[in-house]
């Protein structure tokens, strides 16, 4: 999720249809709102209410300095993972 709000600031349906839009398949919407309640509560997002032309105030999330290390971090670690895996899997 981070790297989704890392892009630009959005809100939580646009984060679930990113998610979706990139194969994440079963995503369900308290998996997402739980996730950035936590990220928020870590203090790795900020968030803002804005007005919305179709129904109630849209809740924005950015990624705060210490959010953009988390990603940082995590990335590196799913690299890492990520070519160890590949090691095993080749033939």
């Amino acid at each position: 999720m981070l790297a989704v709000i890392a892009r630009g600031e959005t809100y939580g349906y646009e984060i679930l249809s990113t998610l979706e839009g990139a194969g994440f398949d079963g995503v369900g919407d308290a998996s997402v709102y739980g996730t950035l309640r936590r990220l928020e509560q870590a203090g790795h997002l900020e968030s803002r209410l804005a007005a919305s032309n179709n129904g109630p105030a849209r809740k924005y999330y950015a990624v705060t300095p210490s959010g953009t290390e988390q990603l940082r971090s995590g990335t590196d670690s799913w690299t890492r993972i990520n070519g160890a895996l590949e090691k095993l899997v080749q033939p």
